[in-house]
């Protein structure tokens, strides 16, 4: 049977269509083809005091290959410091958490401390450690990545910045063109800030040269939480910008319209398929109202054309432990890594298997896969934590994927 060129055309388009449309993430379960192995774990940072206050890491890779940790250091007094004034505080509905002065950061040695390591995560040198002033606990960390010509680009959030007038009190980015030594100013908000307050949790490069910002969506003005914080959930946040974030996308409408009412966080993560789809992970209070405790959801967002229309948004058999971190392996599982273990699909969420020999991570765990395989953690022991309450410091975990 012969078909004309024009019939042949439009089955191409046709099947390419189809792909796109994830058809291929939805086969039925499978179990992992992979295990984990030639495991290490050790510490890489302790702070130059004991307890010591070293959390919320970032990690990525730099052109030439080498990789960059980040995380945020307090040092000074563990009593008898300035308080912030009741009246700033009034800023951060629930901060300081239960009433405890401990988590009231002011008065303390805020830094952003930045490591690198050229020889595989072997050795570590510190490249900087900028300062900032704040109340809250960090400012920036989680959301950092290099893009194609070595500039670092970094999410801040300028709301935490109570006391520094040069940062606008949402979401913006940063940049460093000297491997994180020296940082730009402020760049323009996210999202308009006269309508908008941003909580930018993540920055992913797609496999097309875009970059992703994640993280969380307040519909009110910046600067205005305190008196609108009662009427206001957070949505999740996702746009894409093919300019390294000069400019963004409008936002994509990430969870559908009967969960948003009531969605509650900031905090989730997106692993790219090899379809172009995109699997997401979510920490929220139930938005069904079912429950008020804290779950894991996922969602599937098939794409459409340069974005992405949300599906099977539901439920997740993940348990809640923080911050989701998804890792989209070359061996095509993603790992979703936590406190209760790391556990991986193959069937774009559909099921989970926990990943035969590996370990659970610390706590808000961030990951990468260098160019020879090996998969890096970086997290830090303990939790969200006051000041001074348990002896924080930054580990690295590293394994491969080994077939069975």
């Amino acid at each position: 049977m012969k078909f004309s060129s024009f019939a042949v055309g439009l089955l191409t388009a046709l099947c390419a269509a189809v792909a796109a449309s994830g058809a291929d993430d939805s086969s039925a379960s499978l179990p992992l083809k992979y295990i984990a192995s030639d495991y290490t774990s050790t510490t890489i940072y302790h702070s130059p005091q004991s307890p010591g206050f070293t959390c919320w890491t970032g990690t990525w890779i730099m052109p030439d290959r080498s990789l960059m940790v980040t995380f945020t250091q307090a040092t000074g007094p563990f009593k008898d410091r300035p308080r912030t004034d009741a009246k700033m505080l009034a800023a951060f509905p629930g901060w300081p958490p239960n009433g405890n002065p401990n988590y009231d950061m002011n008065g303390l040695d805020l830094r952003n401390v930045y490591l690198r390591s050229t020889d595989e995560g072997k050795s570590w040198n510190e490249v900087s450690s900028d300062p900032f002033r704040s109340c809250m606990n960090h400012s920036t960390g989680k959301a950092q990545v290099a893009l194609a010509d070595g500039v670092i680009v970094r999410a801040v959030w300028g709301q935490y910045l109570p006391f520094d007038d040069t940062f606008p009190k949402t979401g913006c980015l940063q940049r460093s063109h000297d491997g994180g030594k020296t940082w730009s100013g402020p760049e323009k908000p996210l999202l308009d800030p006269k309508r908008f307050t941003t909580y930018p949790t993540r920055l992913r490069l797609l496999r097309d040269g875009r970059l992703m910002v994640t993280g969380g969506i307040l519909r009110v003005p910046a600067g205005t939480l305190a008196a609108n914080v009662n009427r206001a959930p957070i949505e999740p946040l996702m746009m894409t910008s093919s300019n390294g974030g000069k400019t963004w996308s409008k936002p994509v409408t990430v969870v559908p319209d009967p969960y948003r009412a009531n969605w509650s966080g900031e905090e989730y993560d997106v692993a790219e398929l090899a379809t172009g789809n995109l699997l997401c992970v979510f920490r929220t209070v139930d938005p069904t109202l079912k429950t008020n405790r804290e779950v894991r959801w996922q969602a599937l967002l098939k794409r459409a054309r340069r974005s992405w229309m949300s599906h099977d948004c539901g439920p997740s058999v993940l348990k809640h432990s923080g911050h989701p971190e998804l890792l989209a392996t070359r061996e095509g599982m993603v790992l979703h890594i936590a406190t209760d273990g790391i556990y991986g699909t193959s069937d774009a969420g559909k099921s989970w298997h926990l990943l035969e020999g590996s370990r659970a991570s610390r706590y808000y765990p961030r990951s990468v896969q260098a160019a020879d395989g090996r998969i890096f953690i970086f997290s830090h022991i303990g939790g969200d934590d006051a000041y001074g309450a348990v002896d924080q410091y930054i580990r690295m975990d590293t394994f491969r994927l080994t077939a069975k």
